[in-house]
């Protein structure tokens, strides 16, 4: 592996020929498709004249592999290669042939292992639904083999490792279901530790559900929060994009009370001072306000939505969070600029439950 890392290194500083003849020495037919795969992803885009170079020895080196765990891998890997530089039907064929050498594979530890890994690529190369398909599979592979108990239980962990690296390269609304399907998984096994770091990162993409890239999640949960800022700040360019990325951010900041929250959210504001919100933003604005616990922010932008449904529905919003903040008569006032009469009617019941309830555990 020493090789495919100095090519890796190599690659990364933009000195391509010189891997590509690092690569092109590794004796090992899977080893040296493996490095050459890893000038590919940084070659496509910057020096595309290298590109069928690369290939051409990627071919010649593929026709060598026989063994099936190796060739899945391989194969695995290079249609998530296929499918980053735009090949998605060349990329699919390889995912195909990669089964078919996963149904050749007679040992189960190597076989559910192979399918675990294949998932993950296919869900990193855009494959998100043939993903979660794949790694239940793998799931149910290993819950299913006949092995020692111990064993088994080490198959299951490694398929849920997957399943959670999977998650973590996707954008949130994607990787909240590959975090469901693994914080399951280590839930029910009583790996508190991991169940528990699963859970965080399901917390992180749900509060950053429209601009949480894997960097600005990994960031967050790392507390370099700033950095997040700056990343999300370079990375967009629509104004509007910008405010509700902030006002994601100082959720997350104000959920883990760090004081950069009070920065963020001022800042979110004088950038709103000079730019418009389409319909759309508005209500996603008074959502996430309302979810924060800033329900006269959240009721300001609550009256501007045009919908009268959806306006309906982020005053109800706003409505229980101030019930839930003891603040009754507030939230009885903002439930009657409901228009729907039925909806009005149960939002008054609900806010005299709430209070009901808090009269009695007072």
């Amino acid at each position: 592996m020493a090789a495919v890392d100095d090519v890796r290194v190599l690659a990364a500083r933009g000195l391509f020929e010189d891997a590509i003849d690092l690569a092109a020495q590794i004796e090992e037919p899977s080893d040296r498709v493996d490095a050459l795969i890893e000038v590919a992803l940084r070659a496509a885009g910057n020096r595309d004249d290298l590109m069928q170079r690369i290939m051409g020895l990627i071919d010649k080196s593929l026709k060598k592999i026989k063994e099936p765990y190796e060739r899945a891998y391989v194969l695995s890997r290079l249609g998530h290669l296929h499918s980053r530089i735009g090949n998605v039907e060349e990329a699919s064929e390889l995912f195909d042939e990669a089964a078919d050498s996963i149904a050749k594979i007679k040992d189960v530890r190597e076989k559910t292992l192979a399918l675990a890994l294949m998932a993950y690529h296919l869900t990193t190369a855009g494959f998100i639904e043939d993903g979660l398909a794949a790694f239940e599979e793998a799931f149910n592979l290993a819950v299913s083999a006949n092995m020692d108990y111990r064993r088994k239980l080490d198959l299951i962990i490694e398929v849920a490792n997957f399943i959670e690296a999977a998650g973590d390269a996707l954008s949130a609304g994607d990787a909240l279901r590959f975090y469901e399907m693994a914080y399951d998984i280590f839930d029910k096994l009583y790996v508190s530790q991991k169940a528990a770091e699963v859970e965080k990162k399901m917390d992180v993409a749900r509060t950053v559900s429209d601009f949480g890239s894997p960097e600005v999640r990994k960031a967050l949960l790392e507390g370099r929060y700033m950095y997040a800022l700056k990343s999300l700040q370079k990375r967009l360019k629509d104004p509007q994009d910008r405010f509700i990325a902030m006002l994601e951010l100082a959720h997350w900041l104000k959920k883990v009370g760090a004081p950069e929250y009070f920065d963020v959210m001022d800042e979110a504001f004088k950038l709103l001072e000079g730019i418009g919100l389409s319909q759309a933003n508005v209500q996603k604005a008074a959502a996430i306000l309302t979810e924060m616990g800033s329900p006269e922010r959240a009721l300001s932008f609550a009256l501007e939505i045009k919908d009268p449904e959806k306006r309906d529905e982020a005053l109800a919003a706003v409505a229980l969070k101030l019930a839930e903040g003891r603040d009754f008569i507030y939230a009885r006032e903002v439930a009657g600029k409901v228009g729907d009469s039925m909806l009005r009617a149960r939002l008054l019941q609900e806010i005299g439950r709430i209070e009901e309830r808090e009269r009695w555990e007072a």
